[in-house]
C-alpha cells in the first residue's frame, strides 16, 4: 500500500484551508464535521441518531459553502483520503484557535 507522504497531507490541508476562509463556512464545518464523526461511534446503539447526525452534518457542510463560501465542497471535486484527513486536521485546528481565544 503506498501511503501518502506528510508533504502531501500539509500541501492538500492548506489548499483545503483555502476553499474554506469565511466565518460562516468555518463555523459550520466546527460543527458538521464532528458531528459526522461522532455519528459512526452512535451507529452501533441506534441507526435512527446515525442518520439524523449524517444529514444534519452534510447539511452544515453544504451551507457552509453554498450560503458562505459560495464554492463547492472539495469532496466533489476531489474524492480522495487526504480530504477527509484535512477536514480533521483543519477542524481541529480551528476549535485549538477558537478555545485559544484566537481569531478563526
Amino acid at each position: 500500500m503506498n501511503l501518502p507522504s506528510k508533504i502531501d497531507l500539509e500541501e492538500h490541508l492548506e489548499h483545503y484551508k483555502s476553499e474554506h476562509s469565511t466565518l460562516g463556512c468555518k463555523i459550520t464545518h466546527m460543527i458538521g464535521i464532528p458531528l459526522i464523526a461522532a455519528s459512526f461511534f452512535v451507529l452501533p446503539f441506534s441507526r435512527k441518531t446515525f442518520l439524523r447526525m449524517q444529514v444534519g452534518g452534510w447539511l452544515l457542510q453544504f451551507i457552509g459553502h453554498f450560503v458562505f463560501e459560495k464554492n463547492k465542497p472539495v469532496f466533489m471535486r476531489e474524492n480522495s483520503p487526504l480530504t477527509i484527513r484535512s477536514a480533521l486536521v483543519f477542524c481541529s485546528q480551528e476549535w485549538k484557535k477558537l478555545l485559544g481565544r484566537q481569531k478563526l
